[in-house]
């Protein structure tokens, strides 16, 4: 017998950065992608991605459409994941320089510490998850200079962490999303469905 699994609702936030590249690899990786541009959006997800983008313009965005309030509510309650730019919006500060945050993730993140987008780079590393190495892709990358008891370090470049979990939140200073290989997305993907399951 063949029993349908019922596919998590995964919102992305789709104000900047590549979220129809996260759509794919969500789709991918188990989950039916939906776009959030608004707070009426998040009602009914099981999860969330804050992809890249600049983060000073995501924060003006969220102020302006008064989701800033909903969105610190739901990642309380729900999964999400942060990458680049949305690992910055995940943080408990921020700093060169400092900027508001949602401040949900035991972490301390540095803005564009690895330089500009000339110095964007492609590097492959080792990981917690299962498989060969990691490719871990940076633009103009954030860099997680602390992290909080409960952060456990998925990845690493040298010593900074690039991948880490604490509970039901994710944060990557690099974008999965620009590579084939799906296995962060499908660790998200994972955690919210044992969310789910609980």
């Amino acid at each position: 017998m063949n029993v349908q699994v019922k596919r998590p609702r995964i919102g992305i936030l789709a104000i900047q950065g590549d979220y129809a590249a996260h759509a794919e690899a969500l789709a991918e990786s188990g989950a039916t992608p939906v776009e959030v541009r608004k707070r009426e959006e998040l009602a009914g997800l099981d999860g969330l991605i804050l992809p890249g983008g600049e983060s000073t313009t995501i924060l003006k965005f969220l102020e302006r459409g008064h989701l800033f309030d909903d969105l610190k509510q739901f990642c309380s309650t729900r999964p999400v994941f942060g990458t680049c730019a949305g690992a910055i919006l995940l943080a408990r500060e921020v700093r060169n320089p400092s900027q508001r945050s949602l401040g949900v993730l035991d972490i301390v993140v540095e803005r564009n510490a690895y330089g500009r987008q000339i110095d964007s780079s492609i590097l492959f590393s080792d990981s917690k998850l299962p498989g060969e190495k990691l490719e871990m892709v940076f633009i103009r990358a954030p860099r997680i200079v602390e992290t909080g008891p409960e952060v456990e370090v998925l990845a690493r470049r040298e010593e900074m962490a690039t991948l880490v979990r604490q509970g039901s939140l994710m944060a990557a200073t690099f974008h999965p999303e620009l590579t084939t290989d799906r296995r962060v997305h499908k660790a998200f993907v994972d955690l919210v469905n044992s969310s789910l399951q609980h």
